[in-house]
């Protein structure tokens, strides 16, 4: 009975490297199947956005090039006819070399860029102007219709806006420093501009802007004296951090003349 143990104990130590190689097995070659796929996942997004991008681009340039699509359409028509030719006779004698450069000058045709790209498009036959170049056209106008509609209605707002807090915050803060430089000599500029009071001094700034840019909704009388509003409130605002800069002078006193 012993050695039959023994043996089954040994067919059991002789069996284990192998079912832990089958366990192990499947798993290895499924992690490595899963890389392709996230990077081939990876490199379609990146080919979409890119894609996304020469697309809106293009429309733009497209949009920039042409007012609108009838003359994408019919300028084309137009150039494509056969020129009409004219012959003067010259009676004079003496040609004008300045008037000879002008006719060479209009000969030549479209010399810049934009008018080469506008006389390749309308080189293009009609049907793929409509197929391709009106898309373009369209996607492109709307694109600059949504930008012109956002910078009017949100960022032109925001930026002004912003422009007059953050002019708002930087005067307060040099009277801030002309003040406790004059009122507490002692005291570092990195203990009055310690970060607690600059978040409060950019709050106070916020909201008093806020205040003075939301005065015509309140009553349209009060907004001549905006800039009266803006100094009094300011005003305050120094007030409260010259406060707050005693009180810390006051705790360093207390705490040199409590250690000696």
């Amino acid at each position: 009975m012993k050695d039959e143990a023994l043996l089954s104990e040994e067919k059991e130590a002789a069996t284990a490297p192998a079912k832990e190689e089958e366990k192990a097995g499947p798993d290895k070659p499924a992690v490595k199947d899963s890389l392709p796929k996230t990077l081939g996942k990876k490199v379609g997004k990146k080919a979409l956005g890119a894609a996304a991008a020469v697309t809106t681009g293009t429309a733009v340039l497209v949009n920039g090039l042409f007012g609108s699509p009838e003359e994408m359409l019919k300028a084309a028509d137009e150039i494509n006819k056969p020129a009409v030719v004219h012959v003067i006779e010259d009676v004079s004698d003496d040609e004008d070399p300045d008037d000879e450069e002008e006719e060479e000058e209009d000969e030549s045709g479209p010399t810049s860029l934009w008018g080469k790209m506008r006389s390749w498009i309308w080189s293009w036959p009609l049907p793929l102007r409509i197929l391709i170049g009106l898309p373009l056209w369209a996607l492109g106008w709307g694109v600059c219709q949504g930008c012109h509609a956002l910078w009017n209605l949100f960022l032109s707002p925001l930026l002004s806006a912003l422009s007059g807090v953050l002019l708002l915050f930087a005067v307060l803060a040099g009277v801030l420093a002309l003040a406790a430089r004059a009122a507490f000599p002692e005291l570092p500029l990195r203990e009055v501009f310690k970060k607690s009071r600059l978040i409060a001094l950019g709050v106070c700034s916020v909201l008093l802007e806020g205040f003075i840019a939301l005065l015509p909704a309140i009553d349209t009388q009060l907004e001549p004296y905006a800039g009266l509003i803006r100094f009094g409130g300011g005003a305050l605002i120094i007030a409260g951090l010259m406060v707050s800069l005693w009180i810390t002078k006051e705790r360093r006193k207390r705490y040199v003349l409590g250690t000696a």
